[in-house]
């Protein structure tokens, strides 16, 4: 199955990510911040990983920098945040990541873009 890092700081999100994730057969690890979810990253072998921006200790975009520079080879990302701002946007395609999802998600595109970006559609 294929394992797929969710990095999310309210609970509420991180149970919907978690239960659509695993109810489509798929092996969900939960991070709640950014020094939690660089642990994991360095540790596991992901497929995929479900960012949110807006985090403690780290943020998604601080993570996203500190991994480039450690050269640390990642997984595709779909970055899910609340906030819509271009400037975000933009600052996640300057990473390579062209899936930004905003809260609250449709569940329907959620699965869709994961599906997609696992190379399973």
């Amino acid at each position: 199955m294929k394992k797929i890092l969710i990095v999310e700081d309210n609970e509420l999100n991180m149970k919907l990510f978690f239960d659509i994730l695993e109810y489509q057969k798929y092996t969900p690890i939960k991070a709640i911040n950014g020094l939690e979810a660089y642990k994991v990253i360095k540790e596991e072998e992901l497929d995929l990983i479900i960012l949110d921006v807006q985090l403690p200790k780290l943020n998604g975009f601080e993570l996203l920098e500190k991994l480039k520079k450690e050269n640390i080879n990642l997984p595709p990302i779909i970055i899910v945040s609340a906030c819509a701002m271009d400037s975000d946007k933009q600052k996640a395609k300057e990473f390579k990541i062209e899936d930004y999802i905003t809260k609250p998600i449709d569940i329907n595109n959620f699965i869709k873009t994961v599906k997609q970006r696992l190379g399973e559609i």
